[in-house]
C-alpha cells in the first residue's frame, strides 16, 4: 500500500483507492499515481474496496473490470449509488464497445485498456479528479445560492407580512376590531386549510390574507360604522359595501395573498343557501377561501366577550353554527370545523384578547353572527358586533 501526500484542493485532496486483484499490477498503478503527487490505497477485490470505502474519503477509484467473486462491472454500480461524487475509471484488457458503453452509462468517468501506460493513467486521474472537484464546488455554490434565495425569500415574506398587518391595523383603528381577533382568523384558516390538504404555499396565504376579510371597512363612513344604535336598512345597505370597497382594494394584484384576500374580501358574507351578499351566491360557487372564513370567524365572534356582551359558552357557539348548516354554513366544510374545536380553541388561549381591546365590531358582523338564531330580526345595529 502507498500513502503519500499530494497536492490539496481546499486543504483536502481525495484519496484514489487502486482496485485489482494482481498484486503486481496494482501497486504498479499505486506507484505511478504516488510519484505525481497522489495520496493512494489498494484493495484487492470488491469486499475490500467496499471496506475501505465506508471509512475513508475516496475522490477516484481505479477499478479492474475482471476479479473473481465479484467484477468490476458489479462493483461499479454499488460505488456510484453510495458515493455519486466518486469517480471511476474502469482498468480492462477487454477492447469491447459494448463493455466500455456500458460502464460508461454505469457512471464509469474514463475507460482504459490495458497494457497501461503511466502516462494515460496520470492523466486520466487528473482530469477525473479535476472533474469532481468542479462537481463539488458546483455543488457548493448552489447550495449557498439556495440558502441565500431561501434567506432573502423569508425576509420578503416577513416584510410582505408586515405590511399586510399595518394595513389591518389602519383599518382597525376606525371600528376597533381586536387584533387578536385578526390574528386568530388567520390561524384558524391555516389550520383549516392544512386538514383539508391545501398545498403549503396556499396555506401560508390564507393565513396572510384572512385578517384582511374587513378591509372595506375603512371606507365606510363613521356615522354608520361606529352608531351605538341599530342602523336602519339604508344604514346596513351601505354597512353592507365593506365587500365591495375591500375588494376594490385589493383587485388586480399579482401577488397570490392579495389575490386570495380579494376573494375572502367579496365573499365572505355569501350564505351557501345564496341569502348573504354582496352577489348572492351559494354552494360551491363562493370561493372556499371565504366558506373557511366565515365559519371560523363567526365561532371567533361568538367565543368571545365583546363590550355590549359575554362570551358565549363554547357548546352554546356550537350549536349556533350547527344550525347554519346548509343555510349559511358549507355543510361539509362545517364538519370538517366541528372536529378541529379542540385545535380552535387552542389557538384562542395561545391569542387572547390584549388588555384594553374590547372587541368593539361593525355592525354587520352582529347581524351575521346572530342571523342563525333570530334569522327574521332586523339587522343588529352600532360598531358592537361580532365578526362573520
Amino acid at each position: 500500500m502507498c500513502d503519500s501526500m499530494y497536492p490539496a484542493v481546499h486543504d483536502q485532496t481525495p484519496q484514489i483507492l487502486v482496485v485489482d486483484d494482481e498484486p503486481s499490477l496494482r501497486k504498479i498503478i499505486a506507484r505511478w499515481l504516488t510519484e505525481a503527487g497522489y495520496a493512494c490505497a489498494e484493495a484487492a477485490g470488491a469486499v475490500a474496496a467496499l471496506d475501505y470505502l465506508e471509512g475513508h474519503p475516496v475522490g477516484l477509484v481505479t477499478l479492474d473490470l475482471t476479479m473473481p467473486v465479484q467484477s468490476g462491472m458489479q462493483l461499479l454500480p454499488q460505488i456510484k449509488q453510495r458515493w455519486p461524487e466518486t469517480e471511476v475509471i474502469i482498468l480492462t484488457a477487454v477492447q469491447e464497445t459494448a463493455t466500455a458503453i456500458e460502464a460508461l452509462t454505469l457512471g464509469a468517468y474514463g475507460y482504459l485498456i490495458k497494457p497501461l501506460e503511466a502516462e494515460d493513467m496520470v492523466l486520466q486521474a487528473k482530469k477525473a479528479l479535476e472533474r469532481r472537484q468542479l462537481l463539488l464546488e458546483r455543488q457548493e455554490y448552489t447550495r449557498t445560492l439556495e440558502a441565500k434565495v431561501r434567506e432573502q425569500t423569508i425576509a420578503i415574506r416577513r416584510a410582505h407580512e408586515e405590511t399586510i398587518l399595518r394595513l389591518v391595523s389602519a383599518s382597525r383603528y376606525r371600528d376597533e376590531e381586536t387584533g387578536a381577533h385578526v390574528r386568530r382568523t388567520g390561524l384558524y384558516c391555516e389550520l383549516f386549510a392544512e386538514v383539508l390538504g391545501w398545498p403549503a404555499q396556499r396555506v401560508e396565504e390564507i393565513r396572510m390574507a384572512a385578517p384582511m376579510h374587513d378591509l372595506g371597512k375603512i371606507g365606510i363612513p363613521d356615522a354608520i360604522l361606529l352608531k351605538p344604535g341599530r342602523l336602519s336598512g339604508e344604514e346596513f345597505q351601505v354597512m353592507k359595501s365593506h365587500t365591495l370597497i375591500g375588494a376594490r382594494m385589493l383587485d388586480r394584484s399579482e401577488s397570490a395573498i392579495l389575490q386570495m384576500a380579494h376573494k375572502i374580501a367579496l365573499s365572505h358574507h355569501e350564505y351557501w343557501n345564496g341569502g348573504g351578499y354582496p352577489r348572492g351566491l351559494s354552494g360551491m360557487a363562493i370561493p372556499e377561501e371565504a366558506r373557511i372564513l366565515s365559519l371560523v370567524d363567526v365561532y371567533d365572534a361568538l367565543t368571545h366577550r365583546r363590550v355590549y356582551r359575554e362570551a358565549l359558552p363554547e357548546a352554546e357557539a356550537l350549536s349556533l353554527l350547527e344550525e347554519g348548516r346548509g343555510s349559511q354554513f358549507d355543510p361539509f366544510l362545517l364538519g370538517i370545523f366541528l372536529s378541529l374545536v379542540p385545535e380552535m380553541r387552542r389557538i384562542a388561549e395561545d391569542n387572547p384578547e390584549e388588555g384594553s381591546e374590547g372587541g368593539v365590531l361593525a355592525a354587520d358582523e352582529l347581524s351575521a353572527a346572530l342571523a342563525i338564531l333570530a334569522p327574521q330580526q332586523p339587522p343588529f345595529s352600532s360598531g358592537n358586533a361580532p365578526s362573520a
